[in-house]
């Protein structure tokens, strides 16, 4: 009998496995760290120079789950129960209109500058649509209003903590984090 244990959004437990199942996913999730050569342990040929992100002991990530089963189907091992131990997480946000930023005026040297921070319709949707299913993914066009639409995303979960923008190099980060000063911070 196979046990799933859901410990939270990111680990899980698998308990009831004989050890060469464990032992097989253990090396199917298994890497060589590329640096390995040049540490001591394995220079003293204590260590083989891999690590793996499932354990011989049951413990893996959610994100392996597709995979784990296939191998357990591939073994005739079929998951006989499943306990989910993550709490239920109630957010709500509330509908984001084009006047979000209110009687707040785009700051100067802005192209904009004086002028109300109105969100266009699209942006609205864009918005909404993420806060209606906050793991979606969405295509956006570039000249699109990206940075205001992060920023309204970032102000509206402000109450639930903090948020992270991810940019591809370090000239956007800059030029975001000016972005987000000008518009957010000074108004």
């Amino acid at each position: 009998m196979c046990k799933l244990i859901i410990k939270d959004e990111v680990n899980i437990k698998l308990e009831g496995l004989p050890l060469e199942v464990r032992r097989k996913l253990s090396n199917a999730f298994k890497y060589e760290i590329p640096y390995a050569r040049y540490m001591p342990r394995y220079k003293l040929g204590r260590w083989d120079g891999t690590t793996t992100l499932f354990g011989v002991g049951g413990n893996g990530y959610v994100n392996q789950l597709e995979k784990i089963l296939q191998i357990l189907s591939d073994h005739g091992i079929d998951v006989e129960e499943v306990e989910d131990r993550r709490q239920p997480i109630k957010i709500n946000f509330s509908k984001v209109a084009e006047d979000f930023w209110g009687n707040k005026v785009w700051p100067k040297g802005h192209r904009f500058e004086g002028q109300p921070i109105r969100l266009r319709d699209d942006q609205v949707e864009v918005i909404n649509k993420f806060l209606e299913t906050p793991q979606c993914l969405q295509e956006i066009a570039t000249g699109f209003g990206k940075t205001i639409t992060t920023a309204t995303l970032s102000k509206v979960c402000e109450p639930y903590g903090r948020t992270i923008t991810i940019v591809p190099n370090k000239s956007l980060v800059e030029q975001t984090e000016e972005d987000y000063i000008m518009e957010i911070e000074k108004n």
